[in-house]
């Protein structure tokens, strides 16, 4: 139903979380239209996210679906979230109202930070303006993070192909080794939406617990197939040759994806 705890409940609530030990998981999302939402404002929000700095804070996750919130809230949780290590979920699904400019500036505060400690974010219904900007913004904010496995982008359907191939180009850059090697291998879940063909075959690479196996994988597959790309081979230091191909063409644990049926180079 309606959260209705607004300005007096949320700061409460906020406290008591300063010392809390126990509760690891928090639900204040609503089920209710925004015209029967009680709203809670910036200065609510401020403290109730203050909580999230406490050193000994246990909570591990916190859903906001379809809370109300607003540009000042989501940029006093991002504060909060850059001196937190400890919340692993984050639901802030269904808040509509706030602008391209406020999950701009989130993505980059929050996800970049390397104190970061999410390994699921939920942003449904929430790209409606610049959808595919942000996606560009949110892949980029991410590409150097390898705590967090799933960002649900359901229900936006302002995302398109040029949206989603960012995330392709996130998960498996393919103009060298180098960068195949360097692409996100930790992200394996986006929602339930159908996502175009090449990210649903990279998302079910990084599905394997082995990131280093996954790396292999997308190389030997997006690099070397049919012998293509072969001239990268021979421009390498004599030293680093040997041990590049006994490591492209080792026996593999692969257990996920398709089977190359390849033999060791």
């Amino acid at each position: 139903g309606a959260n209705r705890i607004a300005d007096q409940g949320i700061i409460s609530l906020g406290n008591a979380l300063a010392k809390n030990t126990t509760l690891e998981c928090l639900d204040l999302s609503s089920s209710s239209s925004l015209q029967h939402f009680v709203p809670i404002t910036a200065d609510g929000w401020r403290s109730f996210f203050t909580s999230l700095r406490n050193s000994k804070s246990v909570v591990q996750d916190i859903l906001l679906r379809g809370c109300g919130i607003d540009e000042e809230g989501l940029a006093t949780l991002a504060d909060a979230l850059n001196n937190n290590s400890t919340l692993k979920i984050l639901d802030l699904s269904k808040n509509p109202q706030v602008t391209a400019a406020s999950w701009r500036r989130f993505f980059t505060a929050c996800l970049r930070s390397p104190k970061s400690s999410l390994e699921g974010l939920f942003l449904c219904e929430n790209l409606a303006e610049e959808a595919d900007e942000l996606m560009a913004d949110l892949a980029g904010a991410i590409a150097h993070n390898d705590k967090l496995e799933a960002i649900d982008l359901g229900e936006n359907p302002s995302i398109t192909k040029t949206g989603w191939s960012h995330f392709s180009r996130l998960l498996c850059d393919k103009s060298s080794i180098t960068s195949i090697y360097e692409s996100n291998h930790t992200v394996n879940y986006f929602g339930p939406e159908r996502l175009p063909l090449d990210l649903d075959d990279l998302v079910k690479l990084n599905e394997h617990e082995n990131k280093k196996e996954v790396a292999r994988e997308k190389i030997l597959r997006y690099r070397f197939q049919d012998g293509a790309n072969i001239q990268e081979f021979l421009d390498m230091k004599l030293k680093v040759l040997p041990h590049a191909m006994a490591w492209l063409g080792g026996e593999s644990s692969w257990t996920g994806g398709k089977n190359t049926g390849r033999t060791p180079l």
